[in-house]
């Protein structure tokens, strides 16, 4: 009897072991790599912002969890290694939205703000980080954010 050769998955899709960060980079190629490594370095530069990688279930699966303290959203923000880019979300609640300078945000953030899905108050946004200069905007944007919830304690 012949039996077929089991699927191997790449370590962001394996929820039962947990993978090293260098695991979670290793299916990019050299330039999303870079980017992914330079996302969490930016994330991790601001005051009091901590990482935690957690398991969150499909589709997201192995994740990079940003939280600060009395952030009234779940996390400040994620890092997910999705299988084909890196995608960078954040919940933000109706507040920190009213703050933010619409007019003055790039396209590439409001279509994503206008795109998130609402879920109990919170809206959900997410963008793929493909590049340096949408990393960039979308790091500007958690400023912002990060700035409201200081400004708050």
């Amino acid at each position: 009897m012949v039996y077929a050769k089991p699927l191997s998955r790449i370590p962001w899709e394996d929820q039962f072991r947990t993978p090293s960060l260098e695991d979670l980079r290793s299916h990019y190629n050299r330039q999303l790599g870079q980017l992914v490594t330079s996302a969490r370095e930016k994330l991790l530069s601001f005051d009091e912002v901590r990482e935690d990688l957690e398991w969150m279930g499909l589709p997201w699966r192995w994740t990079m969890v940003y939280r600060c303290p009395d952030d009234p959203t779940q996390a400040w923000a994620y890092l997910i290694p999705h299988r084909e880019k890196p995608l960078i979300a954040t919940p933000l609640s109706q507040d920190m939205i009213d703050a933010l300078p619409m007019s003055r945000l790039r396209k590439f953030i409001r279509e994503g703000l206008d795109s998130g899905r609402m879920v109990a108050g919170t809206r959900w946004v997410a963008w793929d980080v493909t590049n340096k200069t949408h990393l960039d905007l979308v790091i500007e944007l958690l400023k912002r954010k990060h700035k409201f919830i200081m400004a708050r304690n």
